[in-house]
């Protein structure tokens, strides 16, 4: 999220629900209007689809980046970095497992105020959290956190917070983290590396870092400005995107020294980049003030990439809605599905149209594809409604031996088919000739 712009993230594990972030969470179900009319007060998002509001969460002032727990259970627990460097665990009130009850509430904080800008939980060990700060010079930039930690010299309880309905409650204040990474550096963006869980890829201010938790005093990392929202192919866990301001830089993390590719620069500055979930190789990138979705195509990037390969990139774009667009995000389980929300909360389902691949075969079928389906066009053999085609008629004489029996002419007709009365007037008539001819000899 950047500024109060919202942002917009679809459940991880409900495919019909997802929340708009900006000065608070509100938590809208999707469903499909195609046989049924909009409800009252639901929201339009495509002709198909509406989004009705089910809850919202204003608990969380001063909102900087929010992250959706990956586990199914609790399936609506969401982490949410503030200005002042603090997480705090909070719910949209739609769970009420008392197991975790626990968590709605608890605070992770840094040992000095300042800006938390990215989070990301681990993949494998869903309690971890790993949260990237502005610089510090006394502390460190990455902060990784244990929301299951029950050790007491970590945790200490915060005073009373009086609630609306003249309650209290108590909050409980984690300042130990598990691992403390990037002493005097700012962290920009994160992501877990999906080959290791042990291994966190940071953009930190100069620089990319690749850290081993294993062996935290050590790094791999590579100079480079294009440190802003590191994100993982989902297809090909070595390849890494980023940017900085208007480029896109791909990464293979095996020959992690340059960019293996530099996409197009944008004459304005990115705000976000992210790879389709449900299809190999495609890439959204989305610029400040614009109500266009730049989609780069790398399905046919030879893989693993070389230093003597030439990647092949197909570029196009997508216009979701006529508004500038201020987020959007791909839907986890639905083909090329996205929802954009522009500046002002308003929303539209959209999906991304595959190009169309045609391939004609010598004997007429027609064949495309789009997406994952391939679709074939013939003709029927049964019809005899339909004029067949002259190629089709040349093929099927051809099968048959048409013009080949040299003994019999006349029955070459019934080799066409014998369906032409002028065909089978031309062989009689031929049939005769040549009996003339052998009885003159």
């Amino acid at each position: 999220m950047s500024g109060t712009k919202p942002d917009i993230l679809w459940a991880p594990h409900q495919v019909d629900r997802f929340v708009v972030c900006d000065s608070e969470l509100s938590l809208y179900h999707v469903e499909s209007t195609v046989n049924s009319e909009l409800k009252a007060g639901s929201l339009r998002l495509s002709e198909d689809s509406a989004a009705t509001l089910l809850s919202i969460n204003s608990d969380t002032p001063y909102m900087k980046c929010v992250a959706w727990y990956l586990n199914y259970d609790p399936e609506c627990l969401l982490a949410v970095g503030q200005a002042n460097g603090r997480v705090v665990l909070t719910s949209l009130g739609q769970d009420h497992n008392s197991k975790f009850k626990d968590l709605i509430g608890k605070e992770f904080v840094p040992k000095h105020a300042r800006q938390c800008n990215t989070l990301a939980w681990n993949p494998l060990d869903s309690n971890w959290l790993a949260a990237g700060l502005d610089k510090h010079r006394a502390d460190f930039s990455v902060l990784i956190w244990d929301i299951c930690s029950k050790y007491t010299p970590d945790i200490v309880p915060m005073e009373k917070v009086r609630l609306s309905a003249g309650e209290t409650e108590t909050t409980l204040l984690v300042t130990k983290p598990l691992y403390e990474l990037g002493q005097n550096d700012a962290c920009l963006s994160l992501c877990w590396l999906p080959r290791d869980q042990k291994l966190l890829l940071a953009g930190m201010h100069r620089n990319l870092a690749i850290f081993d938790l294993r062996n935290t005093s050590q790094k791999m990392f590579v100079n480079t400005k294009a440190v802003q929202g590191v994100t993982v192919d989902p297809y090909f866990h070595d390849r890494v995107a980023s940017f900085y301001e208007g480029q896109v830089a791909i990464w293979d993390l095996r020959k992690f020294e340059k960019p293996v590719l530099t996409l197009t620069e944008q004459p304005k500055p990115l705000t976000k980049v992210a790879w389709c979930p449900t299809r190999t190789g495609l890439l959204a990138t989305l610029t400040r003030d614009s109500n266009i979705i730049r989609l780069y195509d790398m399905q046919h990037t030879p893989t693993p990439i070389g230093d003597e390969t030439e990647p092949t990139i197909i570029e196009r774009s997508v216009q979701p809605c006529d508004n500038y667009i201020a987020s959007f995000a791909w839907h986890p389980t639905s083909q090329n599905r996205m929802i954009v929300v522009t500046p002002n909360r308003t929303m539209s389902d959209f999906t991304v149209f595959e190009r169309i691949s045609l391939a004609w075969s010598p004997i007429t079928s027609l064949m495309w594809a789009c997406g994952r389906h391939l679709y074939e066009c013939t003709e029927e053999e049964n019809d005899n409604s339909l004029e067949k085609d002259i190629a089709t008629k040349m093929r099927l004489r051809a099968l048959s031996r048409y013009g080949l029996d040299t003994e019999q002419v006349w029955r070459n007709h019934i080799l066409a088919g014998n369906e032409d009365p002028q065909l089978k007037s031309l062989w009689y008539t031929l049939h005769y000739i040549l009996c003339i001819v052998n009885f003159v000899r």
